[in-house]
C-alpha cells in the first residue's frame, strides 16, 4: 500500500549542505516546511560532523565547497552508512564530479538553480522508501521478539514440539532438536531431507509406509483411532523411543503447516519396544536384522515405484573375515563385526538403513541417493574402515558392491546385481568399491 507523502515526510531528518550562505538559509526554510528535522551546514566537514552526531535520513549537497567538498564527505558518510540517502545539487560545471558521484550511487541529481517543488518531490520519494524501510524493521524486530518469547517458553515444554510443511521443519523446540542431536533447526534440516523419515516403519506404529495415493500424514492420523496415534523415533543415543503423537493444522495467509506434539510414552510400551528391538535387531552389532531390512526395502522399493526417488543399495563385505577368527578366535571376530557395524553407523545419515546380512556381510540402503553419490559414500566408508584399527586383529578392510533401485526391480533382482558389483570388487584385489547401474 502506497504511503501518502504528507504523512510521513515530517519525521525523516535531513541534513542539508551548501556553502553560499543565502541559497542555504532560502533552501533550509523550504526544507522545514517539508521536514521537521532538519539541519544545514556549510562546507562538507561541518556536515561530516553533524551527520556523525545525527544521523540524518537523507543527506542534500552541493558538490564543490570549500574545504572539504561533497564527494569527499560522501566516502566518509558511506563507511558509517553505506546505504545513507545522498542526493547532490549541481551546476553546470561540475561535471567533472559527476563520475566520480555515480561510482559512490548517489540516490539522484538536482541541477542548480533547484526547483523547490522539485526537491519536495524528491525528498517525498526518498521518504516513502526510507519509511518502508522502517516499518518493515520494526515489524521484524517485533516478529523476533515474539518468536524469542515463544520459542523460550516452548523450549520449556517437555513434549518435543515441531511445526512442519510435512517436508521441511519450519519450528522445533529445544526438547525436539535434543532428541536428535541438533543445535538448530537447520541442522536437523539438512539431517533429514523428508521430515517423515523419522518415523520408524515398525509393525502397530504409524509411519509413511501406511500413506494412501495423495494422503499426508495429518489425514492419515486422522483415520486411525486415538489409541492408535503413536509413533517411534531412533534418537541421539540410538535407542527407539514410542510416542503419542497429535498433530494440528495451522493455515496463515493460505499457506498450511502443521504443528506435531510428540509425547514421550516408552515406558508404557518398554515390553513392546523390547520385544520387537529383539525380533528386528541384530543382536551382536545392534543393527537391524535382514528381516527387518527386508520389510524396510519393500517400503523404499515401493517409493521408489510410486515416487521415482532416487535410491542406492550397497552390500560389503569383510575382506578375509575368516582370517581373523582362524588366527584370532571368533571372540576377536565378533570385536571386528562390532568395530566395523559402529564405523559405519557412525558415518552415514540417520535415514539411512543399515543392517547385518549374515556372517561378514553387511548391507546399506541409500534413500533419496543415486548411485554415484552412493560410490562416494561407500569410498568414504571404505577409508573410515580402513582407519578403524582393531587393538589385536589390526587393520580392517572391505569390498563393496552398488546398485541403483531401479522401478522394475525385486529384492532378488537388486541384490543380483550387488553381488555381482561385489564380486567384481573382491576379484579386482579387495578393499574397493564397484557399481553396476
Amino acid at each position: 500500500m502506497e504511503i501518502p507523502p504528507d504523512e510521513l515526510h515530517k519525521d525523516v531528518s535531513i541534513l542539508y549542505v551548501e556553502d553560499e550562505e543565502s541559497i542555504r538559509e532560502g533552501y533550509g526554510r523550504a526544507l522545514h516546511r517539508i521536514s521537521n528535522n532538519i539541519y544545514t551546514a556549510q562546507n562538507g566537514q561541518e556536515g561530516l560532523e553533524i551527520f556523525k552526531k545525527h544521523r540524518p535520513d537523507i543527506v542534500i549537497s552541493d558538490i564543490k565547497m570549500p574545504i572539504m567538498n561533497g564527494i569527499d564527505m560522501l566516502k566518509f558518510i558511506r563507511k558509517i552508512d553505506p546505504h545513507c540517502q545522498v542526493v547532490f545539487t549541481t551546476a553546470h560545471n561540475d561535471s567533472a564530479y559527476l563520475l566520480e558521484a555515480l561510482e559512490l550511487e548517489v540516490n539522484g541529481y538536482l541541477q542548480k538553480p533547484v526547483s523547490k517543488d522539485l526537491l519536495k518531490s524528491k525528498v517525498q520519494k526518498l521518504s516513502q522508501n526510507i519509511v518502508k524501510e522502517k516499518l518493515a524493521l520494526l515489524q521484524q524486530k517485533e516478529i523476533e521478539a515474539q518468536k524469542a518469547i515463544l520459542q523460550n517458553v516452548l523450549d520449556h515444554e517437555q513434549n518435543l514440539l515441531l511445526v512442519t510443511d510435512f517436508q521441511n521443519a519450519l519450528f522445533a523446540n529445544k526438547a525436539f532438536l535434543e532428541t536428535f542431536g541438533a543445535k538448530e533447526i537447520r541442522e536437523f534440516n539438512q539431517r533429514y531431507s523428508n521430515i517423515l523419515d523419522i518415523f520408524l516403519p515398525l509393525p502397530n506404529y504409524l509411519h509413511q509406509g501406511l500413506l494412501k495415493e495423495g494422503e499426508n500424514f495429518y489425514d492419515m492420523l486422522l483415520r486411525h483411532e486415538d489409541t492408535k496415534r503413536t509413533v517411534t523415533l531412533i534418537t541421539v543415543d540410538g535407542e527407539p523411543k514410542a510416542y503419542k503423537i497429535n498433530i494440528s493444522k495451522i493455515v496463515h495467509e493460505d499457506i498450511e503447516s502443521y504443528l506435531i506434539s510428540l509425547t514421550d510414552i516408552t515406558k508404557m510400551n518398554i515390553q513392546k519396544l523390547g520385544t520387537e528391538k529383539k525380533a528386528f535387531y541384530d543382536n551382536l552389532t545392534g543393527v537391524y536384522n535382514r528381516n527387518k531390512f527386508d520389510e524396510l526395502f519393500e517400503s523404499e522399493l515401493n517409493r521408489v515405484k510410486r515416487y521415482h526417488n532416487d535410491a542406492s543399495i550397497m552390500v560389503l563385505d569383510i575382506d578375509h573375515f575368516k582370517k581373523f577368527n582362524d588366527t584370532y578366535g571368533h571372540l576377536i571376530g565378533d570385536e571386528v563385526l562390532v568395530l566395523l557395524a559402529k564405523t559405519i553407523r557412525n558415518n552415514i545419515r540417520n535415514t539411512d538403513i543399515f543392517a547385518r546380512w549374515g556372517g561378514e556381510e553387511f548391507v546399506l540402503l541409500l534413500t533419496e541417493t543415486p548411485s554415484d553419490i552412493a560410490c562416494k559414500i561407500a569410498d568414504n566408508l571404505r577409508v573410515k574402515i580402513e582407519d578403524a584399527h582393531h587393538p589385536k586383529a589390526g587393520q580392517i578392510t572391505a569390498s563393496f558392491g552398488i546398485t541403483q533401485l531401479l522401478a522394475s526391480d525385486t529384492i532378488q533382482s537388486a541384490f543380483q546385481r550387488c553381488d555381482q558389483a561385489l564380486y567384481m570388487a573382491k576379484a579386482a584385489g579387495r578393499n574397493r568399491v564397484e557399481c553396476i547401474v
